[in-house]
């Protein structure tokens, strides 16, 4: 049976905002006991000019993470530089690079490159020096010929100080090509690899339950056997677990169901 098309779905379930929406961003992500650790950990290290790698699983939070460790960084002392895809070719990322730092891209005086390291040297050095933080997401896909380039930014030769810190995001494929010999020059910049796991069971189920509060929706949305069910499928991973949430509160919505329970999981055909 379908629903009411005047009462909205906020208003059906009782809720601010829908808990499982992508456009609006918590001020406070959810973070489990390792995700503190690594969070805690990595501004610590940005502070003190350090560059490191975040890989894991599709779904782990690594984006997640990022936003959260931008959103925490001094506006008077860093100048975060993220370039959401890492598989620009390599004039792209560095033109993507130079847009974010506000460096003229006219003019054949100096090749790009050049032109950001000096850049880079000035905003740091000046009466109130300014740390870029550059974030490469994607980075698995990165041309071999782009990663010392970036490198080449976030150390001043005269000086041999760090200028810049350099955070790389991948999944398990950048982790690997970060293990090999080619790479140890790219290697030796990096402080540590944080690699972020899925979710567990119970984590699965407080995840939910953190995302339904922050959207002040009624707690008892999902029954108990629903959530079991959910973290068996999906795993621990924070976008499928997003994915189907957001799904079966649809079907709860179309069938008036105010409680989405095991059945109801079981008898929609629209999820795999």
């Amino acid at each position: 049976m379908g629903t009411n098309n005047h009462t909205s779905m906020a208003e059906y379930f009782g809720w601010k905002t829908h808990p499982f929406s992508d456009t609006w961003q918590l001020d406070e992500p959810f973070t489990g006991q390792r995700d503190k650790r690594i969070s805690d950990q990595a501004i610590s290290m940005l502070f003190y000019g350090k560059s490191f790698a975040i890989t894991g699983p599709s779904g782990s939070g690594k984006s997640t993470l990022i936003h959260h460790l931008l959103s925490k960084l001094d506006a008077n002392y860093y100048l975060p530089v993220l370039i959401h895809y890492g598989g620009l070719q390599r004039s792209g990322i560095l033109r993507a690079i130079a847009d974010k730092l506000g460096v003229e891209l006219t003019g054949r005086s100096l090749p790009l490159l050049i032109k950001l390291q000096k850049h880079i040297s000035t905003i740091t050095a000046g009466a109130n020096p300014i740390h870029p933080v550059i974030v490469i997401d994607d980075a698995q896909l990165m041309e071999k010929e782009s990663l010392p380039d970036i490198c080449s930014l976030i150390t001043a030769p005269p000086q041999k100080t760090t200028t810049a810190s350099l955070i790389l995001v991948g999944d398990e494929t950048l982790a690997k090509k970060m293990q090999l010999a080619v790479m140890t020059p790219i290697r030796s910049r990096l402080t540590v690899n944080f690699r972020m796991e899925p979710l567990g069971e119970q984590e699965t189920d407080k995840f939910i339950a953190f995302r339904l509060e922050n959207a002040k929706a009624p707690k008892d949305l999902f029954e108990p056997d629903t959530l079991a069910l959910i973290a068996a499928q999906c795993r621990g991973n924070r976008r499928n677990i997003m994915n189907m949430g957001t799904l079966l509160i649809a079907e709860a919505f179309y069938r008036k169901e105010k409680t989405i329970g095991s059945q109801l999981l079981s008898s929609t055909d629209l999820l795999n």
